[in-house]
């Protein structure tokens, strides 16, 4: 898990779209896109990412592929 503020259950899909930034997160660099393409590569080889979040605590995100 890491340290950051934590994604409410709200706003975890939010987090999947093509350039969201959370709000308070627009003076970190970066432009949105990363879990997005993250998602998309992750579908197309027929795994999934998910989430676990608390807020306040901290997150964790976890990629699944299949197996060749």
């Amino acid at each position: 898990m890491d340290s950051g503020s934590g994604i409410s259950e709200e706003e975890q899909a939010k987090f999947f779209g093509r350039f969201y930034r959370a709000p308070g997160a627009y003076q970190a660099e970066g432009v949105g896109i990363g879990l997005y393409l993250t998602r998309q590569i992750a579908e197309k080889q027929g795994g999934y990412v998910k989430v676990e979040s608390v807020p306040g605590k901290g997150s964790v995100f976890s990629l699944f592929l299949p197996r060749p």
